[in-house]
């Protein structure tokens, strides 16, 4: 009977434990922290930045630099072998006039000869001469006629002979324009004999025939996207002038027209011509009044500006302001009632490197979003 008892107590005792527990709730185990809401804040309005439409001139097309550059070199050579040189004149770069000396062999013995026989001969000639007066009044037979006029032509023939090879030892430009090559092989510290016909000297041609203005495509095509190896064609007109300077900072302006190089090698015989460059035949060289600083020769750096295309007074916005979508424009406008970039379908038209053209979708002083 006692066991019974303490049976009951123990239910008894747990039952009321249990019972507080569920009384209590999840009081026995670690309460939750308390979730606090974060403080609300507004946010910073977003900044536009924007582009008021205008009128304006729309021109599209490239401009760069060339060179003013001789297609042929005249080359200078001794007719005849022998003789050591004695002096060279002139040096890579250096720009010579028609009839300038270039090179002179070792002449002085010749020299002595040639001027004995220049003395001989202005002697003979005036003597002959009035011999021709003479036999024309009838005062000398014919036979006395005949052997003074061969006389005569004997001095002539020695003195035209000794001439050309005292005018052999001298190189003399035949034309003006830069020296572009000096054989080193002939200078007065060697005793190299000349070889007939071996170039001692040459000279940038300034003949109009041979002068172009010449300029690389593939320079052109890196630079400028606009400007591709088809761009100029022949026959393609192109605006040129000098570079400016601070005393001349709008100088004259000419023109040229790109020449094809099978039609370069027609005309002047010259058939080494780099196809990979533009070859541009100046239409006129500008007057600068005898100004030889602003004289057109080889080497000379002339920029050219070719227009495509053109608009004039029509509305412009910047191009990177629309984009494309499915083959349509776009740009941004603001929506007041929201604050929020809107979508506004545009027609385009002519563009170039910064402006496009609108032809609809805008009128002037709307206001597009640029960022």
């Amino acid at each position: 009977m006692k066991k019974g008892i303490i049976l009951k107590t123990l239910i008894f005792v747990l039952t009321a434990v249990m019972a507080a527990g569920i009384a209590a709730g999840c009081s026995l185990f670690p309460s939750e922290d308390n979730i606090v809401a974060p403080a609300l804040k507004t946010p910073k309005p977003v900044e536009y930045q924007f582009y008021s439409v205008v009128k304006g001139d729309i021109i599209k097309g490239s401009s760069g630099t060339g060179s003013m550059t001789s297609i042929y070199y005249y080359k200078h050579a001794f007719p005849t072998s022998g003789g050591i040189i004695k002096a060279v004149y002139v040096s890579l770069g250096q720009y010579v006039n028609k009839g300038d000396l270039l090179v002179e062999t070792d002449n002085s013995s010749l020299e002595l000869d040639f001027l004995e026989a220049s003395i001989e001969y202005t002697q003979a000639k005036a003597q002959f001469d009035k011999m021709v007066d003479e036999y024309n009044k009838g005062n000398i037979d014919q036979t006395s006629f005949r052997i003074e006029q061969l006389k005569y032509q004997y001095i002539e023939a020695k003195y035209t002979n000794l001439k050309n090879a005292y005018e052999n030892t001298k190189l003399v430009a035949q034309v003006s324009g830069k020296v572009v090559y000096v054989n080193t092989d002939y200078t007065t510290n060697t005793n190299k004999e000349i070889v007939a016909g071996e170039t001692i000297v040459a000279i940038d041609s300034e003949d109009e025939k041979y002068m172009y203005l010449v300029f690389d495509k593939s320079l052109e095509a890196q630079r400028d996207s606009s400007a591709t190896p088809q761009q100029f064609k022949v026959g393609t007109v192109l605006t040129l002038s000098l570079n400016p300077t601070k005393e001349d900072p709008n100088p004259i302006q000419f023109e040229g027209v790109i020449v094809g190089t099978d039609q370069i090698v027609k005309d002047t015989g010259i058939g080494y011509l780099d196809s990979a460059k533009y070859y541009c035949k100046l239409l006129s060289y500008p007057d600068y009044g005898g100004d030889e600083s602003r004289r057109i020769a080889s080497g000379t750096l002339i920029r050219y500006t070719y227009v495509e295309d053109s608009r004039q007074d029509v509305l412009t916005i910047p191009i990177n302001t629309c984009y494309e979508y499915n083959g349509k424009h776009y740009v941004y406008m603001l929506d007041y009632n929201t604050n929020l970039k809107k979508e506004v379908y545009v027609e385009l038209g002519l563009s170039n490197d910064s402006y496009v053209e609108v032809i609809s979708g805008l009128k002037r002083g709307d206001r597009i979003v640029t960022n």
